[in-house]
């Protein structure tokens, strides 16, 4: 048998120092998962701060996207910048005018070939 068994003494202080080192091993786990978490806290912290300046970034994105594609700045940026009208009557044309003005390819073949 060994020597711990004779001896009630020694037992305890054996049972002491295992108990003693595994409360130690316990005291080393607990503050390393603590750092952990705290530091997993900071990076969820800092996350939800960049992701709330994209979001605020992308609300000013939208903003100006709709000011740009607004309509009536549309029609004023093209009254100055483009000189386009309404169409007068006196510009229109009907289907036999054009078809006098711009005679078919057949049409002109024919011409020429008759003369």
């Amino acid at each position: 048998m060994s020597t711990y068994a004779h001896n009630p003494s020694a037992s305890k202080r054996l049972t002491a120092f295992v108990l003693f080192v595994i409360g130690v091993a316990l005291t080393v786990c607990l503050f390393y998962v603590k750092t952990q978490s705290q530091t997993a806290k900071n990076e969820v912290r800092s996350l939800e701060r960049a992701i709330a300046s994209e979001e605020a970034a992308i609300a000013v994105l939208e903003a100006e996207l709709a000011y740009r594609q607004s309509p009536e700045r549309l029609s004023k940026l093209s009254r100055e910048h483009l000189d386009l009208a309404p169409i007068a009557v006196k510009n229109t044309i009907t289907l036999n005018a054009l078809s006098e003005e711009l005679p078919l390819r057949e049409a002109e073949l024919e011409s020429v070939t008759d003369d």
